[in-house]
């Protein structure tokens, strides 16, 4: 049987101190596990928001506000985790920051391989992510992800290097391709 967390609650004003306090008494394994939760719920809220956006105002407008949301959320996520592990500037950097940032969380639904690191270039694969299986499942319209998630991933590309270049190899609309959602390029010019 699996032990039980002895968290103790005591009557007081809740703060990031005495949070921090009680998650730094959870052993690393059960730390690792609610982030995996968090960011689950993070991406259950951004499929409903999705949906019920596009369920009152459409389908156009809804990828719109995605868009934005997406274009300001990506980046600041890149630079706070840029900050805090104190990543450089280079394609490794990058790539850290693409698997420890919440647009490509694989315990969320993601599935995606990096296809090819080198000093200068970055690519990598999307098999399957949260929006496009729930959309699917649903028999709804993918979206256009060669439209919409550019300013996700330049903004966060560029939030570890300003000289990264962005390229969209392939993504929805384009015609569909065995076992791949999207596939993007990250060059770094001198």
């Amino acid at each position: 049987m699996k032990k039980t967390t002895n968290l103790k609650s005591v009557a007081g004003p809740v703060t990031w101190e005495t949070l921090k306090r009680d998650l730094m008494s959870l052993p690393k394994e059960t730390l690792a596990e609610m982030v995996n939760v968090w960011l689950k719920n993070y991406w259950t809220n951004q499929n409903y928001w999705m949906v019920y956006t596009e369920e009152a105002f459409g389908f156009e407008a809804a990828g719109n506000m995605d868009e934005k949301v997406w274009g300001k959320a990506g980046p600041a996520q890149a630079y706070r985790l840029k900050k805090i592990l104190d990543l450089g500037d280079d394609v490794q950097a990058l790539a850290s920051m693409f698997k420890l940032t919440a647009p490509q969380w694989v315990p969320a639904g993601f599935e995606w391989t990096i296809t090819e690191i080198t000093d200068t270039r970055l690519c990598f694969t999307v098999h399957k992510c949260p929006m496009g299986t729930y959309r699917k499942q649903q028999n709804l319209e993918l979206l256009p992800c060669k439209n919409f998630s550019p300013p996700l991933y330049i903004g966060m590309s560029k939030a570890i290097n300003e000289k990264f270049e962005t390229t969209c190899i392939h993504a929805h609309p384009d015609p569909p391709k065995e076992n791949v959602m999207c596939q993007w390029e990250f060059v770094l010019r001198a």
